[in-house]
């Protein structure tokens, strides 16, 4: 049975959810570098219900790609536990989280790596033909995602021909 992918999940409107999509439970991370320790996240407990749109902001320094990157299990966590959809990420192996994030996880970054030279289609269509998808699954997508995010006018663009 096929999963519906996590940001579909995330930004989709549902009338009754069993669980939330996003828990996250007395989480701590630290950093060390050379004796230094730096708590990136000290205790954080944040639980997001399905159909929520989660915006992380926050000051340089404040700890938003390092909830981030525990979330998606990017970062091991030094305490508490995240669960995505129910599933304890960091329960999972390396292979088990890397095809978790490839499979159900989307972030929308504030600067992105996107291949100049494709256009908007193509590049959301090519980590997708990456993960095994299918190409006319792909094509489907890769039409409809950009356009649920305000941008189905400019699918035949390029990145440099966006702004912001």
């Amino acid at each position: 049975m096929a999963r519906t992918p996590f940001w579909l999940k995330l930004v989709s409107v549902t009338a009754s959810a069993p669980e939330p999509i996003l828990v996250a439970e007395s989480v701590r991370k630290v950093y060390r570098s050379g004796g230094e320790e730096v708590v990136a996240l000290h205790g954080l407990d944040l639980t997001v219900p399905h159909g929520e749109l989660l915006a992380v902001m926050g000051p340089s320094g404040s700890g938003k790609t390092t909830l981030l990157n525990c979330v998606s299990g990017l970062d091991e966590i030094d305490a508490g536990r995240v669960l995505v959809d129910g599933l304890s990420i960091h329960e999972l192996s390396d292979k088990e989280r890397t095809n978790h994030r490839a499979r159900e996880m989307g972030f929308i970054f504030q600067a992105f790596n996107l291949i100049p030279v494709f256009t908007i289609t193509e590049n959301v269509e090519l980590p997708l033909l990456l993960a095994g998808v299918h190409e006319r699954d792909a094509r489907v997508c890769a039409r409809e995602t950009p356009t649920r995010v305000g941008l189905g006018h400019r699918l035949d663009r390029r990145p440099p021909e966006l702004s912001g």
